[in-house]
């Protein structure tokens, strides 16, 4: 049967006797056994109602201070068993979104003869249609004999599968949101429910819809309060990556960084980061595993993924991220299920990473031991994750390029300062080219007036020496003069000078020959009064050096020996350019 809301919201103390029954003077002896049996009766209901007023007193302060509601309902499923002498009390829970067809306990107290029914899960098609609008409602289905209630097949064999001969069914409301329902069983025989029963079983379901909003309440304080941890640490996370970033460590460093800090952040199994290469096949550069899984960074092979290949980054280049909760409930082909197999994934989210506008890798979380929901501030992290990274990729790139340009002007700075030096030294070489040419011609102008005239002084000398000779010869000793001439002579020691004299001119016109060879090889060397490309016998120009060095040669000989061999081969003429 079904029963409507009761009259009266207050706890009954039912008692059908009346005192006057057994008060008369003329009661017969049966009068008052029956008078003392219905006497006895209401006293037991009304320590009963008090039973069940402090019971629900105790679950009334129960959900005030208890933030379990698991432990709550457990205890409370307890009471009311013990309290109504039942066979079985659970509470069962629909299962959200399954149109109140199907639901399972989620907590109960049940005698030890009979079997629990918290392992089996409950499909009644027939419950949504036909009962769910009234439960909603607030109505109660109050059963004394299933068998005799004119119920449903489906429904009667729903309620065997528990055992259950009569029942009592109370809903839990959320709210306006049907929860679930508060069900006594009694498994053994039929029994009929007394009105108090039913309107203290009524009352334990109104506090436990005002436990699940507690609950729910809680549970959403709790999430918030998850929230701003997890948001939290992953601010502290994303800082910490951040700061790597800024103190312009290497990027292997930052991406070892970034992978260990968000593993440990999500609880991942596996945190990696993936590089394409140029045919857009790839490698897993960096990871951070858990203990227990392979790794996937120097042991597998490159990775050509057709799909990537061929439309050269997929999704990814449209700098789309894809989290999936699980890779065989996500319409993959049987290719890509084999692909994440090889990876121990179950469920992964991937976001791209981006160098400029090229698609440079991926930044991918895997949990290999089971599916995982992942949630938007989750994804949100990573995809923060990567623009840093992508930050990272861009400042490597520019250091890179730094340090070429800082190389190349290096190169350039050296080329120039040689070029500079090189510049110097044929200015030097120039400046002392037209030195030693102005010498030269200067040197040369006197020294070819000396070289030329001493031919001639010595032909003087010869002609004069040899006019002394004949004059001692043919002129005769009487004259008085020939003594004063002999005398001459010895004084300036004639005989000594004509046999110097010769050796003298014989000297000087060896060094003049010498002053002008050195003269001729200076003009050699310097060659300003040629222009252009000239050629020239590389042996006269080491000739001439050798002339010009001659002396400082020499100078060595003091502590050194210095040899000068030359053994000259036929060499062709070398062509000089000069400007």
């Amino acid at each position: 049967m079904e029963l409507g809301h009761p009259e009266h919201d207050k706890t009954f103390l039912y008692c059908p006797c009346l005192m006057a029954n057994y008060l008369g003077a003329d009661q017969s002896f049966n009068s008052l056994q029956q008078a003392a049996y219905q006497l006895s009766s209401c006293t037991d209901q009304i320590f009963l109602q008090i039973k069940q007023q402090q019971a629900l007193n105790h679950i009334v302060d129960g959900i005030r201070s208890s933030q379990d509601l698991n432990t709550l309902l457990k205890t409370t499923a307890t009471e009311i068993r013990e309290l109504l002498n039942a066979d079985r009390v659970g509470v069962f829970r629909f299962t959200p979104g399954s149109g109140w067809d199907e639901g399972e306990f989620v907590s109960e107290s049940v005698d030890a003869n009979f079997s629990s029914a918290m392992a089996e899960k409950v499909h009644d098609h027939c419950f949504g249609s036909q009962f769910a609008v009234h439960y909603t409602e607030g109505r109660i289905q109050s059963v004394a004999d299933i068998h005799a209630a004119g119920l449903s097949d489906c429904h009667i064999q729903v309620l065997a599968q528990f055992q259950i001969r009569a029942n009592l069914i109370v809903p839990v409301l959320k709210g306006r949101e049907l929860w679930g329902l508060l069900c006594i069983h009694q498994c053994e025989q039929p029994r009929r429910w007394q009105l108090s029963e039913i309107e203290f079983v009524k009352q334990i379901a109104g506090h436990f819809a005002i436990a699940l909003q507690q609950a729910e309440y809680l549970e959403a304080l709790q999430d918030k309060v998850n929230q701003l941890e997890r948001a939290k640490a992953q601010e502290k996370s994303l800082f910490k990556i951040t700061n790597r970033i800024r103190r312009s460590l290497g990027l292997e460093a930052i991406c070892e960084a970034a992978t260990t800090e968000v593993r440990h952040l999500l609880s991942a199994d596996r945190v990696a980061i993936y590089r394409f290469n140029s045919d857009w096949s790839g490698d897993f550069r960096f990871e951070s595993v858990a203990e227990g899984w392979k790794p996937l960074v120097g042991v597998t092979t490159t990775i050509a993924d057709t799909h990537l290949m061929e439309t050269e980054g997929g999704r990814y280049t449209n700098n789309e991220t894809v989290a999936v909760a699980d890779i065989y409930a996500a319409g993959h082909d049987a290719c890509h299920i084999a692909l994440l197999e090889e990876f121990q994934a179950k469920a992964y989210v991937i976001t791209p990473i981006f160098q400029g506008d090229c698609l440079w890798g991926l930044f991918a979380a895997f949990q290999n031991d089971a599916p995982r929901q992942w949630t938007d501030e989750e994804t949100r992290l990573l995809i923060q994750i990567c623009e840093q990274l992508g930050i990272a990729l861009q400042q490597a790139e520019s250091l890179l390029k730094i340090k070429a340009q800082s190389i190349e002007l290096k190169q350039t700075l050296e080329d120039l300062q040689q070029a500079q030096m090189q510049q110097i030294q044929n200015e030097k070489m120039a400046s002392l080219g037209q030195l030693v040419a102005g010498v030269a011609h200067e040197i040369n102008n006197p020294v070819n007036f000396i070289h030329g005239n001493i031919k001639h002084i010595g032909e003087y000398v010869t002609g004069l020496m040899s006019l002394i000779e004949t004059y001692q010869e043919h002129v005769s000793p009487a004259v008085a003069d020939v003594k004063v001439f002999n005398d001459k002579i010895e004084a300036v020691d004639f005989d000594f000078i004509l046999e110097d004299l010769p050796k003298m001119l014989t000297s000087m016109r060896m060094g003049t020959e010498r002053i002008r060879n050195i003269v001729l090889s200076l003009r050699n060397f310097s060659r300003l009064d040629e222009e252009g490309t000239k050629a020239v016998d590389i042996r006269e120009g080491i000739d001439s050096t050798l002339l010009i060095l001659g002396s400082r040669i020499k100078e060595c000989g003091g502590q050194y020996t210095v040899e000068i061999i030359k053994e000259y081969q036929e060499l062709p003429l070398v062509g000089v350019a000069r400007a």
